[in-house]
């Protein structure tokens, strides 16, 4: 007999998911965890259908959950309505970071532990804002919609494009993400780089 069922809400792959099996993220390859969650005696429930309430699979399914897992960027919204109707929930999983998708007043009252995998992405961001960044210095967009028109204007693009070389460059914050941005604009020789101690801010301040 089960222990309990776990509510898994994820993306579609389709073919992507054949292609790469490490596309764990969508509904396909389920964060790969069925078989530890079946070996600790519990139910998994996979669904991509979420909305709107109150008819969707999550709806049905979350009624007799203990566990609900989801991602960031296609969220089971765990409204307190659903939370009213799910009397076995204990656990609302984010695979990723973020809880914006949880009402999180609700959560407490029922004290539903709400949770995250915090540092999974700090990577990846860091690398985003970076190509962010070279897109933006290098007038990148200005250029690539130059050469999809057929236009070739050069001043035009290279009136607003810059190194980063010799330039004072700032993040707001230098935690999990900022200090890789700070760490990986090293390379680029900047003339400086500084971050803003917001809790050094509080600490003068208080």
């Amino acid at each position: 007999m089960s222990k309990g069922k776990v509510l898994l809400v994820l993306y579609e792959g389709g073919k992507h998911a054949e292609e790469q099996e490490k596309l764990l993220g969508c509904i396909e390859n389920e964060l790969g965890i069925r078989n530890f969650i079946e070996e600790q005696g519990y139910e998994l429930v996979t669904t991509i259908d979420k909305d709107p309430e109150p008819t969707s699979t999550v709806d049905r399914e979350l009624k007799d959950a203990e566990i609900v897992i989801t991602t960031p960027f296609f969220p089971a919204y765990i409204s307190r309505n659903r939370i009213a109707e799910a009397p076995n929930l204990k656990l609302c999983v984010t695979a990723g970071v973020g809880s914006d998708h949880v009402d999180l007043e609700a959560a407490n009252e029922r004290k539903i532990t709400v949770t995250e995998v915090t540092g999974s992405n700090v990577v990846s961001v860091a690398e985003h804002v970076m190509a962010t960044i070279l897109v933006l210095i290098r007038n990148y967009n200005g250029g690539h919609q130059q050469a999809i028109n057929g236009e070739w204007d050069i001043a035009g693009v290279a009136k607003n494009e810059y190194d980063l070389e010799d330039k004072i460059i700032s993040t707001v914050g230098a935690g999990r993400i900022g200090y890789r941005v700070l760490e990986r604009l090293v390379a680029f020789n900047p003339k400086k780089l500084l971050y803003y101690d917001y809790q050094d801010y509080l600490r003068k301040h208080q």
